[in-house]
């Protein structure tokens, strides 16, 4: 006759015991690796958030100036002066600098019908691929390029002069040196509303 196993080397309480005493070792084990990935991911989107990033879109700032003209509103200096970082449509530096750095602009209004854009410093810049971004983003296409070539007394200098209506947008690029041998070039932008231009109805 089949009788019921019972261990007498094993206990109930015992058996507990042994149950409780390997889930405690597991944890300790488990959690200190939990704990490292959840620091790893967290390194990882540190090292993100410290790439160059900055939220001046040059096409939005050209944007922002050329609509002021179109509905012939005069240029603030408080609302556009600027001075840093200005970017791509991904948030990207223009250029970087001969020393390593995010490249540094200058937003200027000079008067109440003209500002200025240009960077300060020289480095990667390369003004042909900067100009066809812009001139996609603010929907200007070639056609209405008016003018084209060097200015008489700049012979080294580039001007291009495109018109938006209200106004005109000019890039002129110039190729500059430092005391110690780096060059690079110099890329102003200039927006010029037109005299006597009649707000829209």
């Amino acid at each position: 006759m089949k009788t019921q196993h019972t261990s007498s080397l094993y206990p109930a309480s015992t058996r507990c015991t042994v149950i409780l005493f390997i889930a405690l070792a597991l944890a300790t084990i488990l959690l200190p690796a939990c704990s490292g990935s959840g620091h790893k991911k967290a390194d990882t989107v540190g090292e993100v958030v410290e790439l160059p990033h900055a939220d001046n879109d040059i096409a939005m700032t050209l944007r922002s100036i050329m609509d002021a003209m179109n509905v012939n509103q005069p240029l603030d200096s408080s609302e556009y002066n600027f001075q840093g970082i200005l970017t791509d449509g991904q948030g990207m530096p223009l250029y970087t600098d001969i020393q390593g750095a995010p490249g540094q602009w200058s937003v200027e209004v000079i008067s109440p019908t003209k500002a200025r854009v240009k960077n300060l410093y020289l480095g990667d810049l390369i003004p042909e691929e900067l100009t066809q971004y812009l001139l996609q983003s603010l929907d200007i296409p070639d056609t209405l390029m008016v003018k084209e070539g060097s200015p008489i007394n700049m012979p080294d200098a580039e001007i291009a002069i495109y018109d938006f209506g209200a106004g005109q947008l000019i890039f002129e690029t110039l190729t500059a040196k430092t005391e110690d041998g780096h060059s690079g070039p110099l890329l102003n932008i200039l927006l010029l509303k037109k005299p006597h231009t009649a707000t829209p109805s």
